[in-house]
């Protein structure tokens, strides 16, 4: 790595202890979904993750109530294919990691940074590209180069880990600064991966489904 690189990559400092904190508290969430496979007849104990862990956990996150009730309905829709087995052990394995490592899951954050924009200073350039950022980590997410710990990274510098810790919460109000530094975060990380500047108008709701489409698409290729 070169100084230039070395000079222009935020500190991993205190952000890698949140990601940690979270990361265990989101697993804990969905632990009754990541350890049937430690058992015989995983298909009951997927839809006891996602029935008692997962779907209490949408419930109570941050996202806009129109994505939390299509997610949630996603979620429920898998149950009954789950429950008559309706989907082979590969499937079951990539649909476990698409649920344990959903970005989309924790869009909330984003949500509400957006609509802390204008209360915060940002002036119009900014809001527009505010947007334009945000819709580029969607696409980053849907081609499935964002992970969870990414996002968490990006948004920690306006966020704070839950009594709880059962994952984070954006604090509000934010400040323009605050606001700026997600920006500056998440530039660099699309950047790094090329990510195109294109409009891409999806909702959180839709890029959920989408991840889940293509877990379950047995010709689908990562």
């Amino acid at each position: 790595m070169n100084a230039n690189n070395e000079q222009t990559e935020p500190s991993l400092g205190p952000a890698c202890l949140v990601i940690v904190i979270v990361g265990l508290a989101i697993f804990c969430a969905i632990c009754a979904f990541g350890s049937f496979f430690m058992f015989s007849d995983q298909y009951p104990l997927a839809v006891r993750g996602i029935e008692q862990q997962l779907i209490p956990w949408v419930e109570q996150s941050q996202l806009d109530d129109s994505d939390k009730g299509e997610i949630v309905t996603e979620l429920k829709r898998l149950l009954p294919l789950l429950e008559q087995r309706g989907i082979d052990r590969e499937q079951l394995v990539r649909l476990r990691n698409c649920l344990q490592d959903n970005p989309v899951l924790l869009w909330g954050g984003v949500q509400v940074i957006e609509q802390e924009a204008t209360s915060a200073g940002l002036n119009e350039a900014e809001i527009t590209a505010l947007n334009r950022t945000s819709q580029r980590l969607m696409r980053m997410a849907v081609e499935r180069k964002l992970s969870r710990s990414d996002l968490e990274f990006v948004i920690q510098e306006c966020a704070d880990v839950k009594p709880d810790e059962s994952g984070l919460v954006i604090r509000t109000p934010l400040s323009a600064e605050q606001i700026r530094q997600f920006m500056n975060r998440a530039e660099q990380l699309l950047n790094e991966n090329n990510i195109s500047i294109e409009p891409y108008e999806l909702t959180p709701a839709a890029g959920f489904k989408q991840l889940v489409e293509m877990a379950l698409d047995k010709d689908f290729t990562p």
